[in-house]
């Protein structure tokens, strides 16, 4: 048995590539984060408010793809930030004297927000509840004078909040397009998709290249995003929620039958189909009640097209939805007592004990430039280990980067300006980068958010030009201690590993494939559920891959993340294979394969039932169509396709769970 071997330099090159190529929206978010940049840096330089890197950090994150999530996250973080200042407050006023008694409370209060951050929907608040909490209660440490700690806590509420507003502000003028508009022109493209190869058809022109399985995944969950973030902004496609949902599975299956047309002989059909396309892209445009076009009732023959079939009933189902006002309503859910959670509990206690850790070093040093040791410990603090492994990462790629771009500036650039306008021309730029990539994939834009915060610590927090090579120091030693520090804690304290929830998710994924299969072909379309948890899985993968433990170097690790991947590809396949099925089967070809679809359920269902049970997997041999199945047409092929993508889950199952392994390196 042989191991995928680690991808080679120019293949990381190349993925690294593709995560700074620009898409749609990339530029826009770089474009807000950059001018409201520099109205702060302006503002801040020439009223003085202090914190100015704190205000770059709210401009980030407030800064998001639309109105929805901006307003959002600006009211969460106002929230946060006034919770936080006012308990940061209220603590120094009856233990300022009591140093033991103030850094006891503080982090009881700093406990429970950990605490929060997981236990609750805000979680947000609570994060910025904690940072603020541990970052104020060093002031105390620097100064006797009372009346300064507090003046510097009100600065900071300040320093955050008028950043907020004008983040918000900015986001406001130049987001022309609300996440109604974004649902809409994300439908009209995708079904105007389907229409260019209907148009193709019609014009006896050559075909597209159908679109992948993981190409398909995207396209639909990007819809069901933008619907998500639609209903949350706008109260009609709240009160019609179905009726939305409805159009978007339409969109969808249209999209997936057109990727599956064939030339056909008689266009009648094919008109006719075209026509209703047609007349569905006005309706979204319009956003109005859908009809169907009036013409002559069609009668399948023998040699119609099953998925031009497809597309005709699913116009003609959505046709039927006519309740476009009639509100939606849900039963409130029920509320459940609150029970303290022991994973938050233990999550809640590893936090604090690093940052407690790194608090004794801050102090026992007296070395004010690494006060940034403790915020560290509440930055990396994650869920999972995998998920802290990675955000460690990020942090230490990102600071390293934004300190040798400070390191450069102080030394060749500094010396030469002496104006804002010389501020700017050097401060932008990095702005610029650190936006760029924090509007990025997840995988990497937290080192967006820490580059740029980086730089400007060292560069940006006087109101003058900086000289100091220590600070830089200093601030890369206090980030790279605090996130080796509380990624150790997370490591021997209670490891929170997502391996058992990855296979617990993958599981369920293939129980209820395996439901849908037995279902009639018309009916069977993977429902989005079933993608999102694909990709909800997919990203668990990920993490688990930075788990520490799944080095490249450790074979059996390497062998694990490679059959992992290799186990959701096939998933995806089968999933994607299942929906071709459902739009090119006519009922009597749904009779003739029903044999078929069974023993599909069955081997899906073992596959499922492997997770828990590896002991069912024992005695299968691998298995493709029965020997006397000929393929003869293109849903023959398919079918002979999806058994061949089942036996290679299950095969792959298999070697993952043999108890003997041998490596061939």
């Amino acid at each position: 048995m042989s191991i995928k071997p680690t991808r080679s330099l120019a293949e990381k090159t190349s993925a690294l590539l593709e995560m700074l190529s620009d898409y749609p929206g990339r530029s826009s978010v770089m474009m807000r984060c950059l001018i409201t940049s520099a109205l702060v840096i302006m503002i801040s330089m020439t009223l003085q408010i202090p914190f100015l890197a704190l205000s770059l950090i709210a401009v980030f994150y407030v800064t998001q793809k639309n109105v929805v999530l901006s307003k959002m996250t600006a009211i969460l973080f106002f929230s946060g930030t006034t919770l936080a200042i006012g308990l940061s407050i209220l603590t120094l006023k009856f233990t300022y004297s009591y140093p033991m008694l103030r850094i006891l409370l503080a982090y009881v209060l700093f406990f429970g927000s950990v605490y929060m951050m997981r236990a609750s929907k805000a979680g947000i608040v609570f994060f910025l509840t904690s940072v603020i909490i541990i970052y104020t209660h060093t002031f105390a440490d620097v100064t006797d004078n009372a009346d300064l700690v507090v003046r510097l806590m009100m600065w900071l509420w300040v320093a955050i909040n008028y950043s907020i507003l004008l983040t918000l502000i900015t986001n406001l003028l130049f987001i022309p397009q609300d996440p109604v508009q974004q649902f809409r022109q994300v439908m009209l493209a995708q079904n105007n998709e389907t229409l260019q190869r209907l148009e193709c058809l019609i014009n006896k022109t050559p075909l597209p290249e159908a679109v992948s399985a993981e190409v398909l995944q995207g396209k639909i969950l990007s819809l069901q995003h933008l619907l998500a973030f639609a209903v949350m902004h706008n109260r009609q496609y709240k009160n019609t929620k179905a009726f939305q949902l409805a159009r978007l599975n339409t969109i969808s299956t249209l999209y997936l039958a057109a990727q599956h047309l064939q030339p056909v002989a008689d266009t009648g059909l094919l008109l006719q189909v075209r026509e209703a396309c047609l007349a569905l892209q006005a309706s979204m445009a319009n956003d109005s009640q859908f009809v169907m076009p009036e013409g002559p009732e069609w009668q399948p023959s023998s040699g119609t097209s099953p998925v031009l079939l497809k597309m005709l009933d699913t116009l003609v189902a959505f046709s039927h939805h006519h309740d476009v006002q009639a509100p939606v309503t849900q039963p409130a859910p029920e509320k459940k007592p609150f029970q303290l959670n022991p994973t938050y509990l233990k999550f809640a206690l590893k936090t604090a004990l690093s940052s407690f850790i790194c608090y004794l070093i801050y102090v026992a040093t007296d070395w004010q430039g690494i006060h940034t040791i403790m915020l560290s410990c509440v930055i990396v603090a994650q869920s999972s280990l995998g998920t802290t492994t990675q955000r460690a990462l990020l942090r230490v790629i990102g600071a390293v980067i934004g300190s040798l771009i400070a390191l450069l500036m102080v030394v060749l650039v500094m010396p030469h300006i002496d104006t804002i306008v010389g501020l700017l021309l050097m401060t932008l730029p990095v702005v610029a980068l650190g936006a760029w990539v924090y509007a990025g994939s997840e995988k990497m834009s937290y080192a967006g958010i820490q580059l740029m915060f980086t730089f400007a610590l060292a560069l940006l927090e006087a109101f003058g030009p900086t000289f100091e090579l220590v600070e830089i120091r200093d601030r890369i030693i206090g980030i790279l201690l605090g996130v080796g520090i509380a990624t150790l804690t997370h490591v021997l304290l209670w490891p929170e590993v997502e391996g058992e929830q990855l296979w617990k998710s993958i599981s369920r994924i293939l129980q209820n494939a395996s439901q849908r299969i037995k279902q009639h072909a018309g009916n069977s379309l993977v429902s989005l559920q079933l993608w999102q948890e694909l990709a909800n899985c997919e990203n668990i993968a990920a993490r688990v891959a930075l788990e520490p433990g799944g080095a490249p170097g450790d074979d059996q690790s390497e062998y694990d993340i490679y059959t992992t991947q290799a186990v959701l590809g096939h998933v995806r396949e089968v999933l994607y294979i299942m929906d071709s099925m459902a739009v090119e089967a006519d009922q009597t070809a749904d009779a003739v394969y029903a044999p078929l679809r069974e023993r599909a359920s069955e081997l899906l269902a073992l596959s499922a039932r492997a997770v828990s049970e590896p002991a069912v997997l024992a005695g299968w041999q691998s298995e493709t169509t029965p020997a006397d199945f000929q393929p003869q047409s293109a849903l023959d092929r398919k079918v002979q396709h999806l058994f061949y993508e089942i036996a290679e889950l299950l095969a792959s199952q298999k070697k993952r769970l043999a108890e003997d392994r041998e490596f061939d390196l």
